[in-house]
């Protein structure tokens, strides 16, 4: 059996180490090789063909063979806080860019005691 003083200070300190949490962001840029098949007059051509299509046109979309998930870089992290995680909200709910709905659903939270 566990004394009450035992219990008040395993509640105090698990408090105490959900106080020690901060959230941060943390930007990555995911990286694929891609591989295409282009039939032109030269090298410098063929990789036009790929770079420089930017119309809306489906004509003009240039397909990869295929392609292969080659990892992912962190790029910057920073600390930051429940003001600017709901700014950040507003911002990729705007840019219509990531899953603002979720809302704090989207904070992963380290577990320690694993």
């Amino acid at each position: 059996m566990i004394s009450r003083q035992d219990a008040f200070m395993k509640g105090y300190k698990e408090g105490m180490e959900e106080s020690n949490k901060k959230l941060f962001l943390i930007e990555t840029i995911s990286t694929f090789r891609h591989r295409y098949v282009i039939e032109a007059e030269s090298l410098e051509h063929a990789y036009d063909e790929v770079t420089m299509s930017d119309s809306s046109s489906p004509e003009d979309l240039v397909e990869s063979a295929d392609q292969k998930f080659l990892g992912e870089t962190i790029i910057n992290g920073r600390k930051i806080n429940k003001k600017k995680f709901k700014k950040f909200l507003i911002e990729i709910e705007k840019e219509n860019t990531g899953s603002y709905w979720m809302g704090e659903g989207l904070i992963r939270k380290v577990d320690y005691k694993k």
